[in-house]
This record gives C-alpha cells, sequence and structure tokens, in this order.
C-alpha cells in the first residue's frame, strides 16, 4: 500500500494522541444539545473484547494489528417517554490505533462489514436482535478510504436503526456512529460526524508531525 505524508505522519503519533482526536460537545451536529457523554477514555483490546458484539478476544484483536483506541460515547437526555420516531438516541466517535494501514483496510472489510453482516439474525442480548445489515457508500471524499452500514435491530420498545461508517487515515481508524428509534436512514448526519471527526483527527495528526 502506498505511502503518502499523511500516512507516514501517523507513525509519529503516540497512543496517548487519540483521547484528543475524539470530538467535543461543540463540534457535534445540530439537534446534539440534549446529549451528555456516558462513556469515554482508553478502549483497550481487553476492555474491547468485552463489549457484547465484540466477537473476538483481546488476543485476536492484537492478531488482527489493533493496539488500542479511545471512545466518546453521547446518549440523549430525552425521557425515553417523550422519544418519537426519528428522534436520535445516541452517537459516538472512535478512534482506533492500527499497526499498519493493511491493518486498518482488512479490519474495515473483514471485521467490521463481513462479520456486522453475519451477526443479521443474532440475539445482542437485553431483548434485542440484529435484523438487517445493509452496506451503504458515503457520499462524501475521505482521505484515504471509508466505508460504511446501516444496521436495524428490534428491541423491546421497537426497532432501532444505526448508521455507522469506518474511514482510514494511514494506520488511524475513525469510527463515527448514530443511533435513533425507529427504521430511519441518518447517513447525512453521521458522515458530517465522521467528516468533522476527520478533520480533527488530520489536525492532530499533521501538528505531531
Amino acid at each position: 500500500m502506498a505511502e503518502d505524508a499523511v500516512t507516514r505522519a501517523t507513525y509519529n503519533i503516540d497512543p496517548e494522541d487519540l483521547e484528543r482526536m475524539l470530538l467535543a460537545k461543540e463540534q457535534l451536529p445540530p439537534g446534539s444539545e440534549a446529549f451528555q457523554v456516558v462513556r469515554e477514555g482508553e478502549l483497550s483490546n481487553e476492555s474491547m473484547a468485552d463489549l457484547p458484539m465484540a466477537g473476538h478476544s483481546a488476543q485476536e484483536l492484537r492478531k488482527f494489528g489493533r493496539v488500542t483506541g479511545y471512545q466518546r460515547e453521547w446518549l440523549t437526555t430525552t425521557d425515553n417517554d417523550d422519544l418519537s420516531e426519528g428522534d436520535d438516541l445516541a452517537l459516538a466517535t472512535v478512534v482506533h490505533f492500527m499497526e499498519s494501514p493493511e491493518a486498518v483496510s482488512n479490519w474495515m472489510k473483514v471485521v467490521f462489514l463481513g462479520e456486522f453482516k453475519d451477526k443479521v439474525g443474532q440475539e445482542l442480548g437485553e431483548g434485542h436482535r440484529l435484523l438487517s445489515v445493509e452496506e451503504i457508500s458515503p457520499a462524501a471524499q475521505f482521505h484515504h478510504e471509508a466505508v460504511g452500514v446501516r444496521a436495524v435491530q428490534e428491541g423491546p420498545k421497537g426497532p432501532i436503526s444505526s448508521c455507522v461508517i469506518d474511514f482510514r487515515i494511514g494506520r488511524l481508524l475513525g469510527v463515527a456512529y448514530v443511533v435513533t428509534v425507529g427504521d430511519r436512514d441518518r447517513l447525512g448526519v453521521v458522515e458530517t460526524l465522521a467528516k468533522t471527526l476527520e478533520r480533527h483527527m488530520m489536525s492532530v495528526v499533521l501538528g505531531a508531525s
């Protein structure tokens, strides 16, 4: 895989720099004023392996070339009884630190797209079942490469949809997602979130080069 100046700059990044790449509240899309942070901090291979849909041990994650990561997840403060179809429940930005650009590309194709699709029909826990996963092509241009999915799951109170975009900057993997009440397409919102994350990550990467 050919290296450009940005890719080379990602080799100057330390894991501690990842936290600075995550978005702050003022960088979130319009309509996120009622959101608050519910989960943030380092996402080590051990902690990622404990997530409900991880599907891999910490050792397996290391074999994929994943070193560590950071996450910041936001949840709406609107009471559940006041939520309507089309309202956003949660959004997040995540940055993964990988060993190489090839490891990022492989992760996007094998773990993100391939394994996500393989989970259709499976129980996700707490009364949730994954109904569908549709691969989507982001309309926005990303520096290196990007892929996305729109997933729908059935929950105790009806369907919930998720739009997720994964993109690569050198050996860094950026992730943005939006979770919404009902079977809704929020690609435009998640693209805005992902592009803002990419620009912010680039500013940190180039500032460290």
